[in-house]
Order: C-alpha cells, then structure tokens, then sequence
C-alpha cells in the first residue's frame, strides 16, 4: 500500500492529455473504494491509476524497488516476443511494463 503510483484525473483536459498526480497505492484503493460508494461521483473527479511500472515502483519518493527480489510481471503467453522490454532490460534504463485500474466512466 505505500508504493507511489501515477494517477491521472480524467475529467480535466490539459493540452489534450489529463493532468497526473503521485499517491500512495493505498491513498488510490481509497478514493476509489469512496467513488463506488458515493455512486461514482467525486469531488476529487475520476481519478485512474495509469502508467504505473510496478516492476521498478517506489515505495517513497527517490528509493527505487518497492518490492525488491519479487517477481510482478510476467509476459503473458500472447505477447512472449517481449522485444520492447528485452531492449529496455539490456539497457537498464526503462521498460513498458504498465499497470492500469481504476473506476467505470
């Protein structure tokens, strides 16, 4: 729950592209269980968790690895020819491994 993770507002528009935020995942599982029950309104806005590499999250803003020595992604089987990433992992520098979640709307 204390990892930080990317969260975009989907009802505000800025340069065609919708702001972000850094929350903790727990903060995030909050709003919206709170948007559920509240009818899938917020003040807040809806709120998405989007772009989250979970594979190299931070627990805390500047330290690296919340879940160090875990494995939490696997290529599923229909993407195997994972080119993008092999690349990425070679360099050590990025990779499109992302998480995406968040309420209906």
């Amino acid at each position: 729950g204390e990892a930080v993770v990317p969260v975009a507002n989907c009802d505000v528009k800025e340069y065609n592209s919708n702001p972000k935020e850094q929350l903790r995942f727990r903060e995030f599982v909050e709003y919206w269980r709170e948007y559920i029950r509240n009818g899938y309104r917020s003040s807040r806005g809806c709120l998405y968790l989007k772009d989250w590499h979970l594979s190299r999250s931070e627990l805390v803003p500047g330290a690296r690895g919340a879940f160090p020595g875990q494995d939490v992604y696997t290529t599923p089987v229909y993407f195997s020819s994972d080119w993008l990433n092999e690349y990425w992992d070679a360099v050590a520098v990025d990779d499109y491994r992302f998480v995406y979640m968040g309420p209906k709307g």
